[in-house]
């Protein structure tokens, strides 16, 4: 058992520092502007790509920790005061974030971003508010043992949630005990995860996780940074909370207490990432994007659309090799919808049919060998619709193509060419990229009817592009020549070349 001493807000007063808890605060990419008395009038977008927020949240730490000193003074007036201007503060600050990302296209930055501040204010500030609240019907209390203690354990830090494939690590999560200004002394058993929200076949299967029984440590924190799965979850999205039995002071008072956390983000554990990852990640995304909502605004599902397409693509939201723009989310309306940018909102049966053309290219794009690279650098064109691939493969050379999503068949790749008899368009066939046995590369590499790729470039102007030798580009991926060509038939009434011409 752990024991600790508190400064009245769930802290040691050892001066160590839990290394998750330190990386966590420093996710904001910008250095904060000093701290000023008077905040200037900015609109929320300002206010966070300024990381003003980040300035309102160091006040608002500040106020918190001048309430635990009234409540030790036992000033019970002064504190019910404080306590409903801070409620109200916070309160504001919440809705302010929610407003923003329900109304405004966000970039990564920005909205992975406000999601930290999000995390800092329910998992840390609030949670802080409502122990001293506590502490203060303690004070208002003739009997103290009839009250509630103030007393929580707090998720303050959890890495992204999703699919992942079972015996892999989730998370990681860090855990602290936060405590009233009441509390002098807090003695903690180990910590243990417990599935919720799912059946009980699930909770049977995974009754004992890996590195699942881990100790605080003397500041009062803990980290599972090596938790595992012992078998699949899938089709069920699954959350953890953590458990803990707490012996508590409380001036003359002793408590025996089990705490739990709040539930995590949730995941989805897959036995088979051949076939289950696009069903996976669309349950997730919905999840994250909709939660109770059946609808949302466009600027919402976009922000967490993106938030999500990083994850699948493997790009951290901080360093981003190659974001969505929202000539990319217009271009995808308009295949599914017939609309663009205009339109105001999605529901959750849109989703699933966007989600189920878009999602198998994903899946493709983030396992089958060498189409992360293509896609990170440019060469799959992707979001490019067949008029405008037409358009700039006619003023290119014979032999110039251009690699996109298909915007009719659910995730097919077709390959957009230059052909001596004009342009032409190939749908990409399933033998061409048996994924190790034959690439797309391979593929592109072994017709010569492919002379000249062109890379994508976007600018806050339009595309451009930039056409290269594919040899150049690609050579160095080529796993072993062949002049073996796809079979496949051609059907008259497809709109797409189903084989190359001679």
């Amino acid at each position: 058992m752990m024991s600790f001493g508190t400064d009245g807000a769930g802290v040691s007063t050892q001066s160590s520092v839990d290394p998750e808890a330190e990386r966590t605060s420093k996710r904001f990419c910008v250095a904060p502007p000093p701290l000023s008395p008077i905040m200037p009038q900015l609109t929320p977008l300002d206010k966070l790509t300024g990381n003003h927020y980040f300035v309102i949240l160091r006040q608002l730490e500040g106020k918190i920790r001048s309430m635990r000193t009234l409540i030790m003074q036992r000033n019970t007036l002064l504190v019910e005061q404080q306590c409903l201007q801070l409620r109200e503060e916070l309160m504001s600050l919440d809705s302010e974030l929610v407003t923003l990302k329900s109304n405004t296209f966000l970039g990564a930055i920005d909205f992975d971003n406000l999601l930290s501040l999000e995390d800092a204010l329910h998992s840390t500030l609030m949670c802080q508010q409502n122990l001293y609240e506590l502490d203060l019907q303690q004070l208002r209390s003739n009997d103290p043992c009839n009250t509630e203690v103030p007393l929580q354990l707090s998720i303050v830090a959890q890495g992204n949630a999703g699919p992942v494939f079972k015996e892999k690590p989730i998370g990681p999560f860090t855990l602290k005990i936060m405590t009233g200004a009441t509390v002098t002394q807090v003695r903690c058993d180990p910590v243990q995860p417990e599935i919720v929200e799912t059946s009980q076949r699930i909770k049977r299967n995974n009754s004992e996780f890996e590195n699942q029984r881990t100790l605080f440590k003397e500041n009062g924190m803990v980290t599972f940074s090596d938790l595992k799965f012992s078998s699949g979850t899938f089709p069920n999205l699954i959350r953890l909370k953590f458990r803990t039995t707490v012996n508590v002071t409380i001036g003359q008072n002793k408590f025996t207490k089990t705490i739990e956390s709040p539930h995590t983000r949730p995941f989805i554990s897959m036995t088979n990432t051949g076939s289950q990852w696009k069903d996976a990640a669309g349950t997730w995304m919905k999840e994250d994007c909709f939660g109770d909502s059946y609808e949302v605004t466009l600027p919402w599902f976009w922000n967490y659309f993106q938030k999500h397409f990083l994850a699948a693509t493997k790009q951290d939201p901080q360093s981003v090799k190659r974001c969505l723009y929202l000539r990319d989310l217009s271009f995808m309306l308009q295949a599914k919808f017939g609309q663009g940018l205009e339109k105001q909102t999605i529901n959750q049966k849109e989703f699933q049919q966007l989600w189920d053309w878009v999602g198998p290219s994903i899946k493709k794009i983030r396992y089958q060998k060498h189409m992360l690279w293509m896609f990170e650098q440019g060469f799959l064109a992707c979001f490019v619709t067949r008029q405008e691939a037409t358009d700039q493969l006619a003023q290119e050379p014979v032999g110039a193509f251009i690699i996109r999503f298909s915007e009719r068949l659910d995730g097919e790749f077709v390959v957009s060419y230059n052909h001596t008899s004009g342009v032409r368009h190939y749908l990409v066939q399933p033998d061409d990229i048996s994924d190790k046995k034959r690439t797309l590369v391979d593929f592109l590499g072994q017709n010569k009817m492919f002379t000249y790729i062109l890379q994508l470039g976007i600018h806050p102007t339009g595309l451009s592009w930039q056409q290269y030798d594919k040899d150049k580009i690609l050579d160095k991926h080529y796993k072993r020549p062949s002049s073996k060509q796809s079979k496949t038939t051609p059907i008259s009434t497809n709109p797409y070349d189903m084989q190359l011409p001679v």
